[in-house]
């Protein structure tokens, strides 16, 4: 179960038990199950399908590729006019 909590002056963690999670102004402490069952941390840990993974891969392949041939031929470009 997730609480709020907060740093004493003489730095000890407190929990705030009156206070909602929404109204939480200092940290929001989470056990193991709700970690768990995060969506962020599911999807920074998982590992993505084949197909998600490939199209990834070509982006970063395309992207650099694409870049410099645009930058290539705007070169050549401004190359014939001057």
């Amino acid at each position: 179960m997730a609480i709020c909590a907060t740093v004493d002056v003489a730095g000890f963690v407190k929990m705030l038990p009156g206070v909602a999670l929404n109204d939480c102004t200092g940290y929001v402490l989470l056990d193991k199950a709700d970690w768990i069952n995060n969506g962020l941390v599911q999807g920074l840990l998982t590992i993505p399908a084949g197909e998600d993974f490939a199209a990834l891969w070509g982006a970063g392949f395309v992207l650099p590729v694409t870049l410099s041939m645009i930058a290539w031929a705007v070169s050549k470009i401004v190359g014939v006019i001057r």
